[in-house]
């Protein structure tokens, strides 16, 4: 079993999602994991944004080829936002792939968890990923405002992919106004913030890590097939 990863979206959440699979997968020596991390990726939530910006899908095409070429029988992302290529992806090619956000929807959805507060980047808010999802459901989504829309940015962009110290003070605010506002689970929708999670063991009880659903969907594909 040969688990292809597109990585480098960015480089940090990569290496914590291989340490996530790591975990699981106990020293498995049927299991070989290759993995492509390009950071020359374009940013995902610029283009979505802003469809004049680069086009990142093409890179992540170009990922997709070189795993092909490994003869790999799964492909896995480990971004939210990237998932909005989800459609374009899979027309690409007939290698199996999961999806992060179906996967942590369906997820929602077998836990009976009816409001739903999302962490993310602001392309994952804007481009409805998760949103058009969680309708299927009948899952209410709830999103911070604009003003913790800003730091929730802040972290990610000029926090942890900019390699700078956090104030998680900050993060805790914005987790406890999504509480505030009816949230009864918080979806770590950025895998920057699941590799923060990774690091300094957020708050579990309300959190719940989409890249942690995705490792383990990955496992459960693994013990399916064999």
């Amino acid at each position: 079993m040969k688990i292809g990863i597109i990585g480098g979206l960015g480089p940090l959440a990569t290496v914590k999602f291989m340490e996530m699979l790591n975990e699981r997968l106990k020293n498995d020596k049927n299991v070989e994991i290759i993995v492509i991390n390009d950071p020359t990726t374009p940013d995902r939530t610029s283009y979505i944004l802003n469809n004049k910006k680069d086009n990142p899908v093409f890179k992540i095409l170009e990922m997709v080829k070189k795993l092909e070429l490994f003869e790999c029988n799964l492909i896995v992302m480990p971004c939210n936002t990237a998932s909005y290529f989800y459609k374009e992806i899979t027309k690409n090619t007939n290698i199996p792939f999961i999806n992060i956000v179906e996967e942590t929807v369906k997820y929602l959805n077998k836990n009976n968890i009816k409001k739903i507060g999302l962490l993310a980047t602001e392309g994952t808010i804007k481009s409805y990923i998760y949103k058009e999802l969680l309708d299927l459901y009948n899952i209410d989504l709830i999103v911070p405002d604009d003003k913790d829309q800003e730091i929730v940015s802040s972290i990610i962009y000029d926090g942890i992919k900019s390699n700078k110290e956090i104030d998680l003070n900050e993060l805790y605010k914005v987790i406890n106004d999504l509480k505030n506002n009816g949230s009864e689970k918080i979806i770590l929708g950025c895998t920057e913030l699941s590799a923060l999670n990774k690091i300094y063991n957020l708050n579990n009880e309300i959190l719940i890590d989409a890249m942690e659903i995705l490792a383990d969907s990955v496992i459960k594909y693994i013990n399916h097939t064999n």
